[in-house]
C-alpha cells in the first residue's frame, strides 16, 4: 500500500510499493519505455485531467475530517502529491486546485517534471524526494529538491552535508533568491523490517538522528515511514505508532527540529493521521489508478 520505491537487485528497483502512474514528460508510457521505466495502462481507466481539481478537493476534505476525528486541527496534516509517472498537465491541475507539495521517486523524472511545470506556468510549490537516493544522484537531488525524505545511512547524510556545504560556499541561492542554509532531510524508517524496502531499522533511528543533527549543512525535520505492507489494520497502526514514538525519542535526545511525520498513503492515510502523521503521500486518490509496472531502473 506504499507510494515509494522498493528494493531490488542488480540495479533494478521493483515496483511493489511505488506511487501511481500516468504519462511522464508528455510522453505516453502505455507500452513505452520512458527514462528506463516500462509501464502499461492497458485495461486501466483513469480520471480525465478535468476531474483532478475535484478529486483534490475531496481528498483535502477527507484529510481534514480525519484530523478532526483524531482530535487535531483540520489543517494539521499536509498533502504531498506523489507525482511518479504523472503527466505534468495532471500535476499542474492538482497544484492549481490548491496543492503545494509534490514528491518524486526518481531524480530524472523530478528534473524533467519541474522543467515541464515551469513551462506550464504551474503555481509555486515545494518538491520532496520520496524514493531511494543513490550516491551518484545525491548532487542532482539536493539541487532539484527542497527536502529529501529518504536518508537512511550516515554515509548518505555525510555526502549530502558536503554537497550542501559546497553549494553554500559557492553562493548558490534558493528558488526565491534568498541565501542557502542547511538542507532539510528526513530519516526513512523501515518499521516493518522488510528486506524489499529501504529505510533504517527502528533500533538505529535515534543514533542516526544524532549523527545527522551534528552535520552543519543539514537540518533534520522529521521521520518518513515505509509502513507494514499488510491488510492487518492493527499491524499498520502499530507501525505508524512506532515511528511517532521514535520521533518523540529523537526530540527527547535533543533534536528539536525533528517535528514532522511523513506517513500514510491512499490506503492507510486515516490510520496514519490518527497516529500523528503530519504529511500524507497521496497519488491514487488524486490521479487515479497506477499503471502496470513491468520493471523500473534506478534513477
Amino acid at each position: 500500500m506504499n507510494e515509494n520505491g522498493g528494493k531490488g537487485t542488480g540495479g533494478i528497483e521493483t515496483s511493489r510499493v511505488d506511487a501511481n502512474g500516468g504519462r511522464a514528460g508528455g510522453v505516453e508510457t502505455n507500452g513505452v519505455n520512458w527514462s528506463g521505466q516500462e509501464t502499461s495502462f492497458e485495461g486501466i481507466s483513469r480520471p480525465d485531467v478535468s476531474e483532478i481539481a475535484g478529486r483534490w478537493e475531496s481528498l483535502r476534505d477527507k484529510v481534514a475530517a480525519a484530523a478532526s476525528r483524531a482530535g487535531r486541527e483540520e489543517n494539521a496534516v499536509s498533502i504531498l502529491l506523489a507525482a511518479k509517472f504523472q503527466e505534468p498537465e495532471r500535476v499542474a491541475a492538482a497544484l492549481r486546485a490548491g496543492g503545494s507539495l509534490i514528491g518524486h521517486n526518481y531524480i530524472q523524472q523530478l528534473e524533467e517534471g519541474e522543467r515541464a511545470l515551469t513551462e506550464l506556468g504551474a503555481p509555486f510549490h515545494r518538491v520532496h524526494v520520496i524514493g531511494h537516493v543513490q550516491a551518484n544522484k545525491a548532487g542532482k537531488a539536493i539541487r532539484a529538491a527542497d527536502c529529501i525524505e529518504t536518508v537512511d545511512s550516515p554515509k548518505l547524510a555525510a555526502r549530502l552535508d558536503r554537497l550542501q556545504g559546497e553549494r553554500i560556499s559557492a553562493g548558490e541561492l534558493r528558488k526565491d533568491g534568498s541565501p542557502l542554509g542547511p538542507f532539510d532531510v528526513m530519516i526513512q524508517v523501515n518499521s516493518a523490517g522488510s528486506e524489499s524496502q529501504h529505510g533504517v531499522d527502528p533500533s538505529g533511528v535515534v543514533d542516526l538522528a544524532g549523527a545527522v543533527a551534528d552535520l552543519p549543512n543539514l537540518r533534520l525535520v522529521g521521520l518518513m515511514l515505509i509502513g507494514a505492507n499488510t491488510d492487518d489494520v492493527a499491524a499498520v497502526a502499530a507501525s505508524h505508532a512506532r515511528v511517532r514514538e521514535l520521533r518523540d525519542a529523537v526530540q527527547a535526545a535533543g533534536v528539536a527540529s525533528c517535528t514532522e511525520l511523513s506517513m500514510g498513503m491512499t490506503g492507510d492515510m486515516e490510520i496514519a493521521i490518527a497516529e500523528g502523521s503530519t504529511e500524507v503521500r497521496i497519488g491514487t486518490a488524486v490521479f487515479g489508478p497506477r499503471p502496470v509496472m513491468k520493471q523500473t531502473r534506478s534513477q
